[in-house]
């Protein structure tokens, strides 16, 4: 009986491992496809474009500021420089 158990365990030993190698890669493949947060690459796509989209729309809104105030320093210049001209160029 050792003898018969030994020889199908040989025998089926070759299916049980071609199993599990499938089983590993299977759940490998699922992890890749997945990332850690067990969202889709669509998914982690979708919010790294709405992220971009934020980060556009705060940059827009400082370079928008930052013209206004160069607009109102050239206008404050061309004012103080009309008046006299004593020491604006320093």
């Amino acid at each position: 009986m050792g003898e018969g158990f030994l020889g199908v365990l040989i025998h089926w030993l070759p299916v049980l491992l071609l199993v599990g190698v499938f089983v590993y890669f299977a759940t490998r493949s699922q992890q890749v496809y997945t990332g850690r947060s067990g969202k889709t690459h669509g998914e982690m796509l979708e919010d790294y474009v709405v992220e971009l989209r934020r980060q556009n729309d705060l940059l827009e809104k400082i370079v928008q500021d930052q013209e206004a105030r160069l607009q109102r320093l050239e206008s404050n210049r061309r004012s103080s420089s009309g008046g006299g001209g004593g020491g604006a160029g320093r």
